[in-house]
């Protein structure tokens, strides 16, 4: 049976965890109570009775008034509990236990009235937005305005109706100056709105029935502990406030979202208004086990037939050529470090789901269209498997096999687009609409996913650079002219610089844009950290082609910079660490990590990897030679993908941690029309 700290920890709403019954804390004062019984029986006093656990006549007032609390006028109810001496005498631990449970019982009304409040408000918006979108629609249909007050139609012919509107006849406007296009958005909107709006009643009642079964149990354990008989009287109390007789009302205003929703989003499908208010969760299907086991035995073995190709002496003297170096290395390394950096996320969802960090909140998913952890290593894995293929397919039919490699990379960029409903078709499409955003900054405004995931692109250097150099290397016709020229003319050389830079340009971009909408300085100094980042990388890039010692120094000097940058950036503001004057001294006040150990390796493994630049002025004193370079290129790569992995699980972990501190457990969706008291 699943102790009921343990079901708490599973249920509660995680960005609402502060305001739950701290039960950890009530069951450590009822230790104390047994330890204390127990200390008490193990040495008797001559009064027995003063102590006897088993005495009837113990007994207690629980108090409720209005009281002001924060000495701005403002009153609130207050419980408070008087322990009532009769034959038995209350202990200093029974009343810090009754001291406790009032202050939990206060917190959990006032937050659930502070909630019921808002999400009441939020009710009459709603209900005014959807009376004002049947309105709207119904004027679209017949070219009259519906006048509530009046409760008549106005012919818009007629001019009749506020504001001066339009006539049948115009080509962009049905009715009175809205498009039906425009009306179709702001019905989309409108259900999305009612879908969170839903959601969030959901969760509300869940608290409420959570902290009352909490109530229950621990005095349940107390009076089993102390034989008193208490949890009656103060249950009384509990299902007395507001947190517990409101719950009616919060099931009457889930009943009307319903029907509601039912009636106009749905056209009576009460069926499809459910699953769309109440997505089921995700299940693993043995399908998709058996994908991941088939993919994962199958990319083992590629890899053991791809050892076993290499040792043979002509395959192997291929593989350290000028011409794989060329024309192959650049494609098949970018086709293993992206589905690398895939599995990484992978892990992270895994962590973050194990940790209860609510990243699909976050990222702002539709409900039930997340990836999971096991959904996005069989993606991994799948890829994987597809790229390795091409490696062994090349490597036994070359020549012939030599197009097969970017015959296969431009396949899978190409299925990314793919318009059918197949392999996760929501998440592709969701990964291409902030990849446009991205594209576009700073046209749009920046989401968290938005940067989030332009921050990944930021550890993709060496795929940017490979794909430029791709891009040009088959433009340019060497791979049909000299497929061992390594050299492309000079433009394309430029173009690859361009490419290399462009993750540190767009990051940048959104900063600026971030910096117009929110007004915080706090951007301006972020994008300073990618426009360091990128002047590092231009001088790296000419540093690697032209090998003077000036480029060499200011290399360096870029270089060091943009490192101290990005590790303060990294660990102070994005994960929140290095505070002095915390509780948890050089961490932070909220840790989710139980082993504060592993937030110093962290940071530790953070400052290690982002020093890997330092190879490129070793390999100056100890050269290599160009093709092993390559290859050094390629693990360094997979180590910065491997950064940005432990990077972004402290980066959510950080996120969460203010969401709980603001507790937003769900999306605020923006209303379409305006209130009936602002201009129209």
């Amino acid at each position: 049976m699943v102790k009921f700290q343990k079901q708490l920890e599973a249920q509660l709403v995680a960005e609402w965890r502060n305001a739950y019954v701290n039960y950890k804390q009530l069951k450590k004062d009822i230790k104390q109570i047994r330890h204390h019984i127990a200390s008490r029986e193990q040495h008797p006093v001559t009064n027995t009775a003063a102590f006897n656990k088993h005495s009837p006549s113990s007994s207690l007032i629980i108090h409720h008034c209005k009281a002001d609390k924060n000495g701005g006028g403002g009153k609130e109810m207050v419980y408070e509990t008087e322990l009532v001496c009769g034959q038995v005498q209350w202990t200093e631990y029974d009343r810090v236990f009754f001291s406790r449970l009032d202050s939990q019982l206060n917190m959990v009304d006032k937050f659930y009235r502070a909630k019921e409040k808002e999400y009441l408000v939020r009710g009459k918006q709603l209900q005014v937005q959807l009376e004002t979108l049947i309105d709207t629609k119904r004027a679209l249909a017949t070219g009259k305005v519906y006048d509530r007050s009046s409760d008549q139609e106005i012919d818009i012919e007629d001019g009749e109706s506020d504001g001066g509107y339009r006539g049948k006849g115009s080509k962009n406007n049905d009715a009175f100056g809205v498009s039906r296009p425009k009306v179709g958005h702001a019905e989309k909107m409108l259900r999305a709105a009612f879908t969170e709006y839903y959601k969030a009643l959901t969760l509300l009642q869940n608290y409420s029935s959570l902290n009352t079964l909490a109530f229950a149990k621990i005095l349940k354990k107390y009076d089993k502990v102390t034989g008193k008989s208490v949890m009656d009287i103060y249950l009384r109390e509990v299902q007395s406030s507001s947190f517990s007789t409101s719950s009616d009302k919060v099931l009457s205003m889930l009943e009307k979202v319903e029907n509601l929703f039912t009636t106009h989003f749905c056209k009576n499908n009460k069926r499809q208004a459910m699953n769309s208010l109440r997505p089921s969760p995700h299940q693993n299907s043995n399908r998709k086990i058996f994908s991941l086991g088939l993919f994962t035995g199958c990319s083992w073995g590629l890899i053991l037939a791809l050892v076993l190709a290499v040792c043979q002496p002509h395959i192997a003297s291929y593989v350290i050529s000028k011409s794989f170096i060329t024309s192959v290395l650049p494609i098949l390394s970018t086709s293993i470090l992206i589905p690398f950096h895939i599995y990484m996320y992978g892990l992270n969802v895994y962590f973050w789901t194990r940790t209860r960090i609510n990243y699909a909140f976050i990222f702002e998913f539709e409900p039930g269209t997340e990836l999971r952890s096991l959904e996005v290593v069989t993606i991994s894995t799948g890829l994987f498997t597809i790229a390795v293929t091409s490696i062994v397919a090349h490597l036994l039919l070359f020549p012939m096999g030599k197009i097969i490699p970017i015959t296969i990379f431009m396949v899978i960029l190409l299925f990314v687009f793919l318009p059918f409903d197949i392999c996760y078709r929501s998440a592709r499409f969701y990964f291409i609409q902030c990849l446009w955003r991205i594209l576009c900054a700073p046209l749009y405004k920046v989401e968290f996913a938005d940067f989030f995931l332009a921050d990944q692109f930021t550890s993709q250097i060496t795929s940017f650079r490979s794909l430029g150099y791709i891009s040009s290397y088959h433009a340019s016709h060497i791979f049909h002219s000299n497929p061992d020229n390594s050299v492309c003319s000079s433009p394309f050389i430029h173009f690859q610089y361009i490419i290399a830079v462009l993750p540190y340009w767009w990051r940048l971009m959104q900063c600026v844009r971030r910096w117009v909408d929110e007004k915080d300085l706090a951007q301006i100094a972020n994008g300073g950290k990618y426009l360091s980042a990128l002047i590092a990388v231009l001088i790296r890039l000419k540093f690697e082609t032209s090998g003077t010692n000036l480029f060499l120094v200011l290399f360096m000097i870029s270089s060091s910079i943009a490192t101290i940058y990005q590790f303060y950036w990294d660990v102070v503001m994005d994960w929140g660490l290095l505070q002095r004057k915390s509780v948890n001294p050089w961490l932070r006040d909220q840790l989710i990590l139980k082993n504060k150990r592993t937030y110093f390796i962290s940071m530790v493994v953070n400052a290690v990897l982002r020093l890997a630049w330092l190879y490129s002025i070793i390999h100056v004193v100890m050269p290599c030679g160009p093709t092993y370079q390559k290859y050094i290129d390629f693990i360094l790569g997979m180590a910065e993908i491997a950064r940005r992995g432990l990077w972004n699980f402290f980066r959510l972990e950080n996120e969460h941690l203010n969401n709980v501190g603001k507790f937003r457990a769900v999306k605020t969706v923006p209303l379409p029309f305006k209130d009936s008291d602002q201009d129209t």
